[in-house]
């Protein structure tokens, strides 16, 4: 029993939970981290972050299951730039698209009646991924912003940070790089290993072994394995129906074209038969019994 107690303290809770990842970072004792972590993956200085507001804090194990949970971090800064941060490990169709539209719909929001648009602030999207989005580069960041056909900056007033995760480099050159590798950690080892790296990284890793340790969030971030693992479930089963379904109907179609094929040749040689029937009617009916088609019922005199 008590060797068991051991084994569930020394479980690791991973950053590449989504629910994880929220508790961690909205944790007052974590703000600190949370601006560093930006800083280190954003453009943004110490000044910008020196204020900040979660704006979405709460995370509760009853809501993880809820089809419309949201895991999302979304910050407003002191000068009033919004950030939204977020963490995606599977890719799926449209989400390059869903984290554009979300951007605008955070920009847009910002108007009210009668406010001059010189007044909306600038929003950034934050996205951490476990997957390759972008297959051209090997970039583990990159960063997003609208330009013109020269290559100029078009506009900043809307951003995006891509961290993937899947592009981790082995030589953590950076203060990113050494993030992205406390978000891969899977072992105590390794973030152990990690810890020694930096004393930004030493206060991490020990947040996440405190973290690790709350029963609490050990049950949040169970529920939102299963819960993740049920979706998951649920959509190769629907998509391994549309794809047989798909089968099922190409091979109907296929059916119904040569089906269509048939007849037409056979109209086809029909109408060839009539034709030589008028054609040389004195001979018809020796045409017609040498082609074996001496049944006159078929044709039209």
């Amino acid at each position: 029993m008590a060797q068991d107690q051991a084994q569930t303290q020394n479980i690791l809770l991973r950053l590449t939970n989504d629910a994880v990842f929220k508790l961690y970072f909205t944790r007052k004792e974590n703000i600190q981290l949370l601006k560093q972590f930006i800083k280190a993956t954003t453009h943004l200085t110490d000044d910008d972050l020196e204020t900040i507001e979660i704006k979405n804090p709460i995370l509760t194990k009853e809501h993880v299951g809820e089809k419309d949970f949201i895991v999302d971090i979304c910050i407003t800064t002191k000068n009033g730039r919004q950030i939204n941060i977020e963490l995606q490990v599977q890719n799926h169709s449209g989400f390059i698209e869903r984290i554009v539209g979300y951007n605008a719909r955070q920009y847009s929001s910002q108007l009210k009646r009668g406010q001059d648009y010189t007044e909306i602030n600038e929003t950034i999207s934050l996205v951490v991924v476990d997957f390759k989005l972008f297959k051209d580069c090997d970039d583990f960041s990159e960063h997003i912003c609208f330009r013109r056909e020269n290559g100029k900056v078009f506009t900043g007033a809307q951003q995006f940070y891509i961290i993937d995760l899947t592009k981790l480099p082995k030589e953590l050159t950076h203060t990113q790089h050494q993030w992205g590798a406390l978000f891969k950690a899977k072992t105590e080892e390794e973030l152990m290993m990690l810890m020694e790296s930096s004393e930004e990284m030493r206060v991490a890793g020990e947040q996440l072994l405190k973290l690790s340790a709350n029963e609490e969030a050990r049950q949040i971030a169970e529920a939102r394995e299963m819960s993740q693992w049920a979706w998951q479930h649920t959509l190769r089963a629907t998509e391994q129906k549309a794809e047989q379904k798909g089968r099922d109907e190409e091979r109907a179609q296929a059916e119904a074209e040569k089906s269509e094929l048939v007849a037409q040749a056979e109209a086809e040689k029909l109408e060839i038969a009539r034709n030589l029937f008028s054609a040389f009617q004195p001979l018809a009916g020796r045409v017609l019994f040498y082609r074996g088609l001496h049944d006159r019922r078929n044709f039209k005199y």
